[in-house]
């Protein structure tokens, strides 16, 4: 099975702090109506505070916490992480969201974090599949995902060969959109080596969708 998510958040973090990738974050919409597909939308709440129209485009998806701010949590205090997991719930209720499932701003977590989360969310999708699941709360891991949609489709296809059972690959809507793709490339220079251009992102997408992910929510009970 394969799942997809979207991690909606500021340009290029933490290089840029613009919300350009609104453009992005319509085309994958319009890719994910197109083909019938589904997602879940993992959603930093201050991005969607000050951007209240994007729920037109994400509301008829599974919308999960991408925290607060698009911050390091493991540089914080619990006291900090909490607060910023309370607002971060108190606007996605004002805009009419109950997520189920965290992810932590560049996957970057510890058990300190898990711990908290676990009294707020049902699952967390911030650790790599090859990771040790956490106790406390159900773990849906990342197999694959952001840069990896821009290399050439020849090499992105060997993925779905890889012997895991369920494979959840992540996006940016900033990869799609919006954000001048030279800016991308200047900062990923090694990635030329393995075909990476602009044009793949959405033809690699399209590939996955052909596929029917799933949101991950589904995970949950299976």
């Amino acid at each position: 099975m394969v799942s997809l998510s979207v991690d909606v958040e500021p340009d290029f973090p933490p290089h840029f702090d613009t919300n350009k990738g609104i453009d992005g974050l319509e085309n994958i919409c319009e890719l994910l109506r197109r083909y019938k597909s589904n997602a879940t939308f993992f959603v930093c709440a201050d991005f969607l505070d000050k951007n209240p129209e994007i729920v037109d485009l994400i509301g008829d998806f599974e919308v999960g916490c991408h925290g607060f701010r698009h911050v390091d949590l493991t540089r914080l205090s619990e006291f900090a992480i909490e607060g910023e997991i309370r607002e971060s719930l108190e606007i996605f209720e004002e805009h009419g969201f109950n997520p189920l499932g965290f992810r932590a701003p560049f996957a970057r977590t510890n058990e300190k974090i898990l711990h908290i989360i676990k009294r707020f969310f049902k699952y967390d999708s911030s650790l790599h599949f090859y990771e040790s699941k956490p106790k406390g709360i159900f773990e849906i891991p990342i197999f694959l995902g952001g840069k990896s949609f821009g290399v050439s489709p020849k090499l992105f296809n060997t993925c779905f060969s890889f012997p895991l059972k369920n494979k959840v690959f992540f996006i940016h809507p900033w990869e799609y959109g919006g954000l001048d793709f030279k800016e991308l490339q200047s900062r990923r220079k090694r990635m030329m080596l393995l075909g990476y251009k602009s044009e793949n992102y959405t033809k690699n997408l399209i590939t996955l969708l052909k596929k029917k992910p799933r949101r991950l929510s589904d995970l949950l009970y299976v």
